[in-house]
């Protein structure tokens, strides 16, 4: 069973996530927030398989900084960003920050959600369908 835990800003969003997920029976949704401090609530009281990171986030740090404290407190939660095609820079410091993967918001569906959990939880990287240009 891969535990994910959904943080994004938008509530509609993760409703839809959920929604799209919920009758998988190796994906259950573990915990969601919408703010940096209830994600790092939940992490704390969650074990996470995944943690399914929006970019664009409220508060003081970015996505980038998140990801960091992810990878250094969490170390074994696999991390799958949500990005725009107009982040070539963020996707790259992204990576830098040990992320496992990320997928286009607009381009993705719910079948490629699914396949980049599967594979980032299984220890893979995923590299989803954006804009070829995103990464040089």
């Amino acid at each position: 069973m891969i535990r994910l835990v959904i943080f994004e800003e938008q509530t509609f969003f993760r409703f839809g996530v959920k929604n799209a997920l919920e009758d998988k029976p190796d994906i259950r949704v573990a915990g969601e927030a919408g703010y940096e401090s209830a994600l790092f609530d939940v992490l704390a009281r969650t074990t996470a398989d995944v943690v399914l990171l929006g970019i664009n986030i409220p508060g003081d740090s970015s996505c980038i900084d998140v990801a960091h404290h992810i990878r250094h407190n969490y170390p074994d939660a696999k991390i799958l960003a949500v990005v725009n095609e107009d982040t070539s820079q963020t996707v790259q410091s992204l990576m830098d920050a040990g992320i496992n993967g990320y997928i286009g918001k607009r381009q993705a569906d719910r079948f490629e959600l699914e396949k980049a959990i599967r594979k980032v939880a299984a220890g893979g990287e995923y590299i989803g369908r954006i804009d070829s240009n995103i990464i040089n």
